[in-house]
């Protein structure tokens, strides 16, 4: 690995540690910084694309309201491979917090995000949460553990 790369990694591991706070207080000023404005998400929720940051922020907002802050949120086996002004990231995240309404979720989630230097920032321009499924019944697998 090249020094420049080693810089970067470290670089975008302190990005995701933001991201990771700013997650768990609700904290969408700081997530504005994260993400690029062009972003295409592939998110958890429904449509299958959601396209810039205006739109991925309105989903920060839409889980910061159904659900109690803090969050109990985990990034765990990260792992960063940057080439150039391009990185990616790949983990799974575990989610584990007590709903606005009542009741409370615990589950894990797959997330890869690509990464693009943009004006000397690490920025997502691409992210994808996914959660595995039981083919024969087509339900979410939400009771995974890694």
């Amino acid at each position: 690995m090249t020094t420049q790369n080693a810089t970067a990694e470290a670089d975008i591991r302190e990005r995701v540690d933001a991201l990771v706070t700013a997650v768990r207080t609700g904290d969408l000023e700081t997530l504005k910084t994260i993400f690029a404005p062009d972003i295409v998400s592939f998110d958890i929720q429904p449509p299958l694309r959601h396209l810039g940051a205006a739109t991925k922020m309105g989903n920060w907002e839409q889980v910061f309201t159904a659900f109690q802050i803090p969050l109990e949120y985990e990034v765990r086996d990260l792992t960063v491979l940057v080439g150039g002004n391009l990185a990616v990231v790949y983990a799974v995240n575990h989610m584990n917090a007590a709903l606005a309404t009542g009741g409370k979720i615990d589950y894990w989630l797959r997330w890869t995000a690509a990464w693009r230097k943009l004006d000397g920032h690490w920025m997502i321009v691409h992210d994808q949460v996914s959660v595995p499924t039981h083919f024969p019944d087509g339900r979410a697998a939400m009771d995974l553990t890694p």
